[in-house]
C-alpha cells in the first residue's frame, strides 16, 4: 500500500518532473513504472522510513534520456559509444570497481566481426573491429540508441545515499537477507524505436 501511495506521489509531480535534470538524463522505470527515482530516495531515506522494505527486491531499469554520442576511428576500426555525464548516478551499481559486465549477447546484423568482451563503465562501450559500412549504419540510428540498465533493489545505501544493486556496504536501509534472491546486473545498448538489442552484458551475482 505504500508503494501504491509513493508511486502516485510521484506522478503528481508534474511540473518537478519535466524540470528536472535527473529526469532530462536519465528514466528510471520501477517495476515498468516510470518514476522519478530521487523521490523514492528521499521517502526511503526519512527515518520515520528506514525500517520500510516496500521497495526491496523490486527491479529497477534506467534508460539513457540524451542523445549517445558516436566515435569511429576509421585507421583502427574502433568505435566509442558514450555518454558525456554520468550515467545511472542515483544507484551503486558495484561495490568493488574491479568488477567486469561480461559480454553475453552480440547483434550480428549490425556486428559481424565483434568480439566479445568484458567492461567496466556503464556510460561508455569501445567496440573494436568495426568496418565503415558497419560504424554507418549504426551512426544513421544514433539518436534512437540507448544505453539500457537493469537490477534489482538490495537496499539504500547509507554515505552516497544511493539505491543499491548489490549487498555489500554500508546500508542506512537494508533489505532482508534471503538466500534464494539474486541480484543479476543487466547493461544493453538498444535501439529505442525498434526495441532490438545492439549487444547485452551480465554480471551474475
Amino acid at each position: 500500500m505504500k508503494k501504491f501511495i509513493c508511486l502516485i506521489f510521484v506522478f503528481l509531480n508534474i511540473n518537478i518532473y519535466a524540470y528536472s535534470e535527473l529526469y532530462e538524463s536519465d528514466l528510471y522505470y520501477l517495476d515498468n513504472n516510470e518514476v522519478l527515482l530521487y523521490k523514492i530516495l528521499n521517502w526511503w531515506s526519512n527515518k520515520s522510513h528506514e525500517n520500510s522494505t516496500e521497495f526491496c527486491f523490486n527491479n529497477i531499469k534506467v534508460r539513457s534520456n540524451k542523445p549517445l554520442i558516436l566515435e569511429y576511428d576509421k585507421k583502427f576500426k574502433k568505435l566509442k559509444v558514450y555518454l558525456k555525464e554520468d550515467f545511472a548516478d542515483l544507484i551503486s551499481i558495484f561495490e568493488n570497481k574491479s568488477v567486469y559486465l561480461k559480454n553475453e549477447y552480440i547483434n550480428k546484423n549490425y556486428f559481424k566481426s565483434l568480439k566479445a568482451e568484458a567492461i567496466q563503465k556503464v556510460n561508455s562501450i569501445i567496440f573494436k573491429n568495426i568496418s565503415l559500412s558497419e560504424y554507418e549504419k549504426i551512426n544513421k540510428s544514433q539518436k534512437i540508441l540507448a544505453f539500457e540498465l537493469e537490477g534489482k533493489v538490495a537496499g539504500l545505501l547509507a554515505h552516497s545515499g544511493k539505491l543499491s544493486f548489490h549487498t555489500s556496504g554500508e546500508f542506512l536501509c537494508p533489505c532482508p537477507l534471503k538466500p534464494d534472491e539474486r541480484f543479476d546486473i543487466v547493461f544493453k545498448l538498444l535501439n529505442i524505436k525498434t526495441k532490438e538489442v545492439l549487444v547485452k552484458y551480465l554480471l551474475k551475482d
